[in-house]
């Protein structure tokens, strides 16, 4: 009995040990030991350009890691840590720099993102108010491929290997770039061609003269991609005018415009991938 027993608790420890040791082979082959590879095609480059992590990370002054503040399009304010390539660096290597106009990043699943040159390299920042709204302290940050990060938190060392991502600084307090962050990163493509402006919003209804107390809503047919932005005291709406759409998901949230007097409706329609539109103008009068 007693040499049963022995046995089995030998066959036991054998068991846990070989489970254990599958568990440390698969921290071993995890994003960070430098096993994924991402590839670059388009203008400027003969077939597709293929770099490891490796060969990343040994890019002069290329990684980079720290906190990022974001808003989706809930919208929800949140805090991501994220150690990575900076984008720069790699677009630099590739050699696509000089007349790169817009860049495309594509995920595994095919999910892709587009933005335009200024929008990849602007100066972007991380707004450690970000969830009060407050753009005190902000502190410029690098668009990176992160190959560690964690999202909801803003304890670096929180941090865990994991699959390329894209990620980037608000360009302003009420940035959603959440939206823009590809997970499971596969592939960038480079283009050379200037983009094309965001068509203007419209409005509804669409005549110029409503009852006092009457609303009128911002329509576009890409109302999911864009934001609106818009101002009714004469000056020229910009990003950090009052946003029409803050939420794809919480209709209530987009509400009309209210009219009790005459006034200017001045509207930019913004959004990643085009430029910005031209500012609209909407004349409306109060009967």
């Amino acid at each position: 009995m007693l040499k049963r027993m022995l046995f089995y608790t030998a066959l036991i420890i054998m068991l846990i040990l070989l489970f254990a040791s599958c568990g440390d082979s698969g921290r071993e082959s995890s994003p960070a030991a430098g096993s994924m590879s991402i590839e670059i095609s388009g203008d400027g480059i003969e077939g597709v350009l293929t770099f490891t992590l490796a060969e990343l990370m040994a890019l002069p002054d290329a990684v980079y890691e720290h906190v990022y503040s974001t808003i989706n399009n809930w919208p929800t304010e949140r805090f991501c840590v994220a150690k990575g390539i900076r984008a720069e660096a790699l677009l630099s290597a590739a050699g696509v720099l000089a007349d790169m106009q817009s860049v495309t990043f594509r995920s595994h699943d095919s999910y892709e993102v587009t933005l335009t040159r200024e929008q990849l390299l602007d100066v972007r920042y991380y707004f450690p108010g970000v969830a009060e709204r407050d753009p005190e302290g902000a502190i410029p940050v690098p668009p990176i491929i992160a190959y560690e990060l964690k999202e909801g938190t803003d304890d670096m060392t929180a941090m865990q290997p994991d699959d390329f991502s894209l990620i980037f600084g608000q360009s302003n307090i009420q940035d959603h770039t959440n939206p823009a962050f590809v997970k499971n990163l596969k592939e960038i493509i480079i283009s050379n061609t200037a983009p094309e402006q965001w068509v203007p919003a419209s409005v509804f209804p669409v005549s110029g003269i409503i009852p006092s107390g009457d609303s009128i809503k911002l329509q576009h047919p890409d109302f999911g991609l864009v934001k609106m932005f818009y101002t009714l005291d004469g000056s020229d709406p910009t990003e950090l005018s009052t946003m029409y759409n803050p939420s794809t998901y919480q209709p209530e949230l987009n509400k009309p415009i209210v009219f009790t007097e005459d006034a200017a409706l001045k509207v930019i329609v913004t959004g990643f991938g085009r430029k910005a539109s031209g500012i609209t103008i909407f004349e409306i009068k109060v009967q």
